[in-house]
């Protein structure tokens, strides 16, 4: 063909309109593969828990929304939200940024803001992208090889060839497998979920293996005859299960497995009459594998036998492979006469549970002592531990109904509603969190998503009797978010970035089918019209997301440029990065606090008070961030405001006892003020103050029921060695010398050092002043022992008067 022929038929009608859908494709697939490595890398982050890496997130999953709305908007759909669903997940992220303005700590609300816009431009993302089966199934294959890693990563970090904080610990339940997400129960609900996808694609393999081979075969189809009978794709997929399986058991999740197996159960009731027993025999056979595998693989990797470990997983591979050749036998010369006939699947199935079901009847009677362990008390602590914590968020709800606390409101004011002494930056329920963030219109949005996803998977699992494919994928849609969802009602997983981008990548996909159906339904063209607002309007909106995303990420650089310049004693340096990033972020409380101190420290009085009186502003209910102004106000003579907040710390954590070690503290240091001022009576009346912390230690203990005693986690609300130092040091200026002795002895047999140090030191001063002086140098030379500095100390306190 000429030159010239070519041209003329480029700038023909038909040419310029397939150079224009060429255009397009390249668009949508940019767009599409971006979708892709942001389903596919999140998991390797941490699981996405933290917040620099979900900003990162955010601004990738921006760069996709904005192609994927560019190339709708040039196929003439201007329109951003068209089902309940759309404007329901969409409302999400709106009422987190209502509730940031009343947010008792804004940084805190911000990071939440982001991530809830990141889960919506995903949904949205993969819901606009997904143009055929095969669109969707590019996904589905993307998460199963993302979560293949991650399972590969745990075991390999459990053989210490690589190396992930808490991706592999030893606790009292035996070695447990958390992998890239540092957090076994989030691990087991990941690869649960995935699992099924991957039951999915094997049925998918196996499927389309006999198709081809009912399908008339032309000339030279051998090769493709013997591929097919091979499924090589099946082996593939059966050993990826297995490993899945493997860490799942490894993670020891005890309702991650537990919620797996409730959700398998629901999962065969719609699996259809061949998938329903074809899945539970791959299930039960590769889990058989996995649970014998895997124990033996933690037991090795324990005791450092890295290569017999791995050896096993080779076994355990080798049996998957087994496996998977005997289901191809079995399926030619069984499943394959039965096609069509779903009454034989039936029965066989029916059999199989009936054989199941006794056999661990069977067991079960003779392991009674199992079922009185998993009964115990001791076995369901962290059950009841999570019904305390519902209750408290529930408290916390109550008290702010229509807005809540704000994105991070749990993290910020918790400790001053436990009955109990517990830590927890995280509510272990994400529907109570979400409570507590955005109070009822939050969970009202919420469970609107919820339930226009389960409206929508009906709706579309009804009407495709006809199309098994979609029927199935929807059905798998459905498992997949009973799996992650229904867990997130005792667990923080949707906390973890990852985990929530793959549940609402499943949503979008599920909405995705209904597109697809709708696409086969006939109609009437639309005239192309370009109107460029709403592109404007998306663009203008998305490069202030990216503007926004990229100041916090700047901020946080800075922070930890300060810290590093800290370290290495540049405190110049220091400030000036800490400076720079509270103007990116000026809603971060920690990098206030972190100023304040650098201020004091130099000596800047006026700079460390308007920093630590900001950092509280910031972060009103946090103990350590008002603590940090006592100290502050203390270092810079503010004495009266220092009573005064000293006051507050009590009510925002009255179940730590580090609150009353604070409190004992802080007095000392402003009794020791005020009598180096010449203040006597002011002086008095503070170590007076500390003498009354054992009172108030005691109220607050005998306030605790028998329930909260039994589920207290953490240091016991006692008085205990820090607060007897405190009380000694008290005693010794009030001139109360018996009972400072008491209280110094008591102290000085402390397990940790510096408490043991500061007693001997304060009982050699205690001798001085009663003129012991051979007594007091043992003392201090005693304390020398554990530091040189304490010799100093000692001199500068001699010179202190006392009353």
């Amino acid at each position: 063909m000429t030159a010239k022929r070519k041209k003329a038929i480029k700038e023909s009608p038909k040419g310029r309109e397939q150079a224009g859908k060429q255009e397009l494709d390249v668009l949508h697939q940019i767009a599409f593969w971006g979708l892709a490595l942001l389903l596919f890398f999140p998991p390797y982050f941490q699981g996405l828990f933290f917040a620099p890496e979900q900003e990162k997130a955010l601004i990738f999953a921006t760069l996709v929304f904005w192609l994927t709305f560019l190339w709708r908007w040039l196929q003439n759909d201007h329109k951003l939200l068209r089902s309940p669903l759309d404007w329901f997940a969409l409302a999400l992220p709106v009422i987190y940024i209502i509730s940031s303005f009343t947010a008792v700590n804004k940084g805190l609300a911000i990071d939440e803001v982001v991530k809830n816009i990141l889960y919506f431009l995903t949904y949205w993302s993969v819901s606009r992208l997904v143009r055929n089966e095969e669109d969707i199934h590019k996904l589905l294959h993307v998460m199963y090889i993302s979560a293949i890693g991650v399972a590969l990563a745990g075991l390999a970090t459990a053989t210490e060839l690589i190396h992930i904080n808490d991706g592999f610990n030893v606790t009292e339940y035996g070695g447990t497998i958390s992998s890239t997400f540092q957090y076994h129960n989030a691990l087991a609900v990941y690869l649960g979920a995935v699992f099924f996808i991957g039951i999915h694609l094997w049925h998918r393999s196996n499927g389309r293996g006999r198709a081809f081979l009912a399908a008339p075969l032309g000339a030279g189809q051998a090769i493709e005859l013997k591929l097919a009978r091979l499924n090589p794709m099946g082996y593939l997929y059966a050993c990826g299960n297995f490993l899945l399986l493997a860490v799942l058991i490894g993670s020891k999740s005890r309702a991650g497995l537990l919620v797996f197996g409730l959700v398998f159960v629901i999962y065969l009731i719609g699996a259809g009459n061949e998938r329903r027993l074809t899945a539970s025999l791959a299930t039960g056979c590769l889990g058989a594998a996995a649970y014998v595998v895997i124990d033996k693989f933690i037991l090795l990797a324990q005791n450092k036998q890295h290569d017999q470990a791995w050896l096993w997983i080779v076994g355990g591979l080798v049996l998957a492979l087994a496996w998977q050749l005997a289901y191809n036998l079995l399926n030619r010369y069984v499943f394959d006469r039965w096609a069509g006939d779903g009454k034989k699947f039936i029965l066989t199935f029916a059999a199989l549970a009936v054989i199941v079901i006794i056999a661990g009847g069977i067991w079960a009677s003779g392991k009674t002592q199992v079922f009185e362990k998993v009964t115990s008390p001791e076995y369901l602590e962290n059950a009841f531990q999570r019904v305390y914590y519902m209750g408290s968020a529930a408290e916390m709800i109550k008290e702010r109904p229509l807005l809540g606390w704000g994105g991070g409101g749990w993290k910020e004011a918790y400790e001053a509603y436990l009955s109990y002494r517990y830590t927890t930056r995280e509510v272990h329920s994400y529907y109570f969190q979400v409570g507590v963030e955005t109070a009822i219109p939050g969970v009202i949005i919420v469970f609107g998503i919820w339930l226009s996803f389960l409206v929508l998977a009906c709706r579309l699992f009804l009407t495709n009797k006809m199309n098994d494919t979609h029927r199935q994928l929807v059905w798998l849609f459905a498992v997949v978010f009973l799996m992650i969802a229904g867990h997130a009602l005792i667990d923080f997983d949707l906390s973890l970035s990852a985990i929530t981008i793959g549940l609402w990548s499943i949503m979008g996909m599920t909405l995705g089918l209904l597109r697809l159906d709708k696409a086969e339904e006939p109609r009437r063209a639309k005239q192309a019209t370009f109107n460029y607002a709403p592109v404007a309007a998306v663009t203008t909106v998305m490069l202030i997301v990216i503007l926004i995303c990229a100041g916090l990420l700047n901020a946080s650089k800075l922070y930890n440029q300060g810290m590093y310049y800290l370290r290495a004693n540049n405190a110049a340096g220091g400030i000036e990065s800490l400076e720079k990033a509270t103007g990116y972020n000026p809603f971060n409380a920690d990098y206030r606090v972190i100023l304040s101190q650098v201020y004091s420290g130099l000596g800047k009085s006026d700079d460390a008070m308007a920093e630590a009186r900001a950092a509280v502003d910031l972060s009103p209910y946090s103990f350590a961030v008002r603590n940090n102004l006592v100290k502050v106000a203390i270092a810079s003579g503010k004495n009266e405001l220092a009573v005064g907040e000293i006051k507050n710390t009590l009510s925002q954590a009255p179940n730590n006892i580090e609150v009353y070690e604070a409190y004992a503290q802080n007095y000392v240091n402003l009794g020791v003020k005020e009598l180096i001022s010449g203040k006597k009576d002011a002086a008095r009346e503070h170590f007076n103050k500390v003498a009354g912390v054992v009172k108030l230690v005691n109220e607050q203990a005998a306030s605790l029921n028998g329930k909260d005693i039994a589920m207290w986690q953490g240091p016991k609300l006692a008085v205990n060695d820090n607060i007897q130092l405190a009380l000694g040091q008290a005693g010794y200026f009030l001139g109360n010398q018996p009972e400072a002795q008491k209280y110094l002895q008591q102290a000085a047999k402390s397990g940790k050092k510096e408490i043991k140090g500061q007693a001997l030191l304060w009982q050699a001063l205690l001798n001085e002043k009663n003129g012991r002086a051979e007594q007091a140098q043992k003392m201090l030379d005693e304390a020398n022992k554990i530091a040189p500095e304490y010799d100093q100390q000692y001199q500068s306190l001699k010179e202190i008067p006392v009353l």
